[in-house]
């Protein structure tokens, strides 16, 4: 993982396959909650995994935020 992009960009998430909050917005607004469905619905590929934690938290506090559940 790239932290300097990180630091450079907040909304970037991922800087392996470039992922953001928007796109991970976009894929719990038709449902998706999984990391490796998201990833998936964001076509990109896993590659070094340390993502996923950080994913699975903007999950949690977008539902929370959005008043939405996984079930």
């Amino acid at each position: 993982m790239d932290t300097q992009r990180k630091e450079q960009d907040p909304t970037l998430v991922c800087t392996c396959n470039d992922l953001y909050i928007e796109e991970i917005r976009d894929a719990i607004n038709i449902g998706i909650y999984d990391y490796l469905e998201i990833m998936q619905y964001s076509d990109t590929l896993l590659r070094c995994g340390e993502c996923q934690p950080h994913v699975e938290i903007l999950v949690k506090e977008i539902l929370a935020t959005t008043n939405k559940t996984t079930d």
